[in-house]
């Protein structure tokens, strides 16, 4: 195996000496190629160094990391984030499908994290994440989301999802056009980042687009009819919850 070369881009110096620490003592196919502490030196180092990763801080001392990924709009690299608990970032990690972990950084998640990026990926398909994902860091809009199928990437408007259904840790997700899909995130990852509302969680395996409903029938007890035809039930727990989302 070829070495892996790996910048690290954080403005605290503790933080990449763990990093460092870490990967130098359980991944002997990295090669650090360089650090940095802020926007402008990361700018400096990835142009000269030529990583195959960059481990990248969301704050940076005089920008962010998204500021950073703009200045390299086709990157040659691939880019795992690294950040404190913050709800947006999170969420725009989520959204665009981007390989993230959380401060303190656990040393097995990122030797697992490198070693998922340093496999072979559909260029196209890398950037248009990234574009997802500076829309996202852009516009603080929820609107856009990248979902991991067996067959690769799929991106979407969240208006052209009728509803999703539990396959274990998978969903089904099922589209305004008549397409079904399976994605490699739980409904209860789903429920998390989706909007509410429109989106609501009808039954333990089924979650609902609220536009798509056409109307709330009750025989054999509480169930939606959507207008491509399907029906999911509703359970009884979450009827009252369901009824004032539609009155809103």
């Amino acid at each position: 195996m070829s070495a892996i070369r790996i910048c690290i881009i954080d403005d605290e110096a503790p933080c990449r000496d763990a990093l460092r620490m870490f990967l130098e003592a359980d991944a002997p196919e990295i090669v650090i190629a360089g650090e940095a502490d802020s926007l402008s030196s990361a700018r400096s180092l990835i142009e000269h160094a030529a990583p195959d990763i960059v481990l990248l801080d969301v704050d940076l001392g005089d920008g962010t990391g998204f500021d950073l990924l703009n200045l390299f709009p086709q990157p040659g690299f691939r880019v795992i984030f690294t950040t404190a608990h913050d709800e947006f970032a999170l969420r725009a990690f989520r959204y665009s499908a981007i390989d993230y972990l959380l401060k303190p950084v656990d040393p097995e998640d990122l030797i697992s994290a490198v070693r998922r990026a340093s496999q072979p990926v559909h260029q196209p398909d890398r950037y248009r994440q990234l574009e997802q994902l500076a829309y996202h860091a852009r516009t603080r809009a929820f609107d856009r989301i990248t979902l991991s199928t067996g067959n690769g990437l799929l991106f979407l408007q969240t208006e052209e999802i009728v509803h999703l259904e539990s396959q274990g840790n998978y969903s089904f997700v099922f589209l305004e056009n008549g397409e079904r899909h399976l994605a490699a995130e739980s409904l209860a990852t789903f429920e998390e980042i989706l909007p509410s509302p429109p989106f609501f969680r009808a039954h333990q395996s089924h979650m609902v687009n609220t536009k798509f409903v056409r109307k709330l029938a009750k025989d054999d007890g509480d169930s939606l009819l959507l207008t491509d035809k399907s029906v999911v039930p509703l359970a009884r727990r979450r009827k009252e919850a369901f009824m004032e989302l539609i009155r809103k």
